[in-house]
């Protein structure tokens, strides 16, 4: 665990597979479209630290054109779900629970360009440092394609 991110989860309400995804993970964020053709690609940095039950995440982006954003979520733990939600986003809502075998599940929603956007993501630790996520997203409730994600903690 990166030792600028202080965390102290309760592990009565934390399941223990979120305790082992804590830290800063970096990597190539990969999108595809329907057919899993390449669209585009861009470089995270994602930290994150659990306090009691209370979980904050920030995500860092990096695109080709040198631009940057920035992304704030925060969350609680309620019968060992975790519940999400945005400063950055004001409709944003999301669930991420553990689904066993190392895996743990993630669904998202948010509004953009006024379409509802549905995100349902696995992200599976390989190795202690070592994890890969793929997110199907849906637009309206039409598959919209996949994106994944090889990352390392640093």
């Amino acid at each position: 665990m990166s030792a600028n991110i202080p965390s102290s989860p309760d592990l009565d309400k934390v399941p223990e597979i979120f305790t082992r995804h804590l830290g800063t993970w970096k990597g190539e964020y990969i999108k595809t479209d329907t057919r899993g053709h390449f669209t585009r690609s861009f470089f995270g940095s994602f930290s994150i630290s659990i306090e009691g039950s209370h979980y904050r995440q920030v995500n860092n982006y990096e695109y080709s054109d040198g631009s940057r954003l920035q992304l704030n979520f925060q969350g609680e733990f309620e019968n060992r779900i975790l519940k999400l939600f945005s400063s950055s986003y004001s409709d944003f809502s999301a669930i991420a629970w553990d689904a066993g075998q190392e895996v743990i599940c993630f669904r998202a929603t948010k509004t953009q360009d006024d379409a509802l956007i549905t995100f349902v993501e696995t992200m599976t630790l390989l190795a202690e440092n070592h994890r890969v996520r793929s997110t199907q997203a849906f637009k309206n409730g039409i598959f919209d394609g996949i994106s994944f994600i090889e990352e390392m903690r640093v």
